[in-house]
């Protein structure tokens, strides 16, 4: 299964190898620690600080990240639009007064801000983070440092799927217990129908690809070429994985319900899989639907 993915990821272009990473990670199950932050690298990887990275580089709208290990060191790094814009928040970490004191974090930052992420994101060290909305500039930011550099100066690659970091990487060898909910379940729906094309319709503000197998809408997809044939290459590898994680979450196995998978609706983007009787939908969002989602799934009812 995950070798048939991993084929197709050879030879893309570099716009197109993030699409495909945020596919692939759709094979791990989040992990959510006691509290409800997100385990985002366990004891088992070497390279918790490219998973930091990575969260940071699939930040869109202006949002505030809180790293912490379990040891209660922590930084707050507020971002957008693959920026890192100001540091709000240290704890247990050295050094960090210069970037606290930045109301904008420049060039000149950037050493003290490798250092402070370094000394938190150890390798094997179990890193989790914790996202909000508040108070962060939004879209179209040319202010703070681009993700990228940092990684450059760092040697990492952020758009490497089954590089360190990746969902490849060994799980956590001693997790802690789950919270119930570690995908975010949508609505179900207990009696009726879905016309997952009116659904779609509805969303279409919120999505940038979506593809539609079986029912009367079998075969409709919209986006671009590059991101519908990637998601039709996931479904094709990946449909009963996605329909036993919705059972998981429907509370009905095989009735009609969808959810957001991976990327939470808060982080600016992520993958909605949805269902009706022999239909199945997979789309990928930039934004929050989270407003509009149980609109269009209400108004989608056959």
């Amino acid at each position: 299964m995950a070798g048939g993915n991993q084929g197709r990821t050879k030879g893309l272009n570099r716009g197109t190898i993030p699409i495909v990473a945020r596919l692939l990670s759709l094979q791990t199950p989040a992990q959510i620690a006691i509290g409800g932050a997100r385990i985002i690298a366990g004891p088992g990887n070497p390279s918790p600080l490219t998973a930091l990275l990575r969260e940071l580089n699939e930040t869109i709208l202006g949002r505030a990240l809180r790293f912490e290990t379990r040891d209660g060191c922590s930084l707050t790094l507020e971002a957008a639009g693959r920026r890192v814009l100001r540091l709000t928040e240290a704890s247990g970490l050295q050094g960090a007064e210069g970037c606290l004191a930045a109301e904008v974090l420049e060039d000149e930052n950037k050493d003290d801000l490798i250092k402070l992420m370094e000394a938190l994101a150890r390798p094997r060290q179990e890193l989790r983070v914790t996202i909000s909305a508040r108070g962060v500039a939004g879209d179209g930011v040319s202010v703070g440092l681009p993700v990228a550099l940092l990684a450059d100066l760092l040697l990492i690659e952020l758009n490497d799927p089954n590089g360190p970091g990746s969902a490849s990487d060994a799980p956590p060898a001693d997790p802690e217990p789950p919270a119930p909910a570690a995908r975010q379940a949508s609505p179900s729906s207990p009696g009726g129908s879905i016309s997952l094309a009116r659904f779609v319709q509805a969303l279409a503000p919120t999505l940038m690809a979506s593809v539609i197998r079986g029912g009367e809408a079998d075969g409709a997809t919209d986006g671009p070429e590059e991101m519908v044939t990637h998601l039709q290459g996931f479904l094709d590898d990946e449909t009963d994985a996605l329909h036993r994680q919705l059972d998981l979450v429907s509370g009905s196995p095989g009735s009609p319900a969808c959810m957001v998978l991976g990327s939470s609706m808060f982080e600016g983007q992520g993958v909605l899989f949805a269902r009706s009787d022999d239909a199945s939908l997979l789309a990928l969002f930039e934004g929050n639907p989270s407003q509009s989602l149980m609109r269009a799934w209400a108004g989608a009812r056959a």
